[in-house]
């Protein structure tokens, strides 16, 4: 008998399968990120037809499958309104491909599902999308593990001292106290540090509220995407359409 699943999810990607099926990727609050196939799904009376669209918020049910999952059934909870200011949309995809980059099939990522929760909430209510943009992907790499927290030294986990000089490791987030620093690693202002330390430690809201410089800013944006070049095995497609 098949594992029967019943959960909440934000849909992040969809695709075509077949003549009339298409498997969507949802992430859920109980079963992390999850493959579903649904059967039928692109025909025109089909009973998943306007529920299974980017970013609409799900209730699921199901039966678990070795890899591929079959949804059986989903009642929308919230459709994310259809975004006509270029920028979100632009950050919508972004985000979208990213989430489901980073987050292997089948895992659970404490925290990742209320934070895209609350930034598709704060995405629509805010002229501030850098700020989000940014505070989504630190808050995501340090839920998965990818980001260490910026208050300690990443190798000795000594707590920083901002009167040191902090240096970025070389091929990864992690920062660096004077004792584990080698001559590749970047150093790092203290602004910067205190930043991003803020948007790993606090909530959205609170981010959004807080004035940045926009050299430090700059700064944060190309650091992330060292980050990202150094953990994905190639480039999100998302990217040109971010900066275009």
């Amino acid at each position: 008998m098949k594992k029967q699943i019943k959960t909440t999810g934000i849909v992040i990607r969809k695709c075509d399968f077949g003549e009339a099926d298409r498997i969507v990727t949802v992430l859920t609050d109980d079963y992390g990120k999850i493959d579903l196939l649904a059967k039928g799904a692109r025909r025109l009376k089909s009973k998943f037809c306007g529920r299974l669209e980017l970013f609409n918020e799900i209730d699921l049910s199901g039966s678990a499958g070795r890899e591929l999952h079959y949804l059986d059934e989903a009642d929308l909870i919230k459709a994310y309104p259809e975004e006509k200011n270029v920028g979100r949309h632009r950050i919508l995809f972004y985000l979208a491909e990213l989430t489901n980059r980073l987050i292997p099939s089948g895992q659970q990522a404490e925290g990742a599902y209320p934070l895209l929760q609350e930034t598709l909430y704060h995405l629509q209510k805010t002229d501030r999308l850098e700020t989000i943009l940014h505070a989504y992907l630190i808050k995501l790499l340090t839920f998965t593990g990818f980001l260490s927290p910026w208050n300690k030294c990443g190798i000795c986990d000594a707590s920083l001292n901002l009167d040191d000089p902090i240096c970025l490791h070389a091929t990864d987030g992690h920062l660096l106290c004077p004792d584990c620093q080698s001559p590749a690693d970047r150093p790092l202002s203290v602004p910067l540090i205190k930043w991003v330390n803020f948007m790993q430690q606090y909530p959205l809201p609170d981010t959004l509220r807080v004035s940045v410089k926009e050299e430090d800013s700059q700064s944060v944006w190309i650091w992330l995407q060292s980050i990202l070049e150094n953990l994905l095995s190639s480039p999100l497609k998302s990217e040109a359409f971010l900066k275009a």
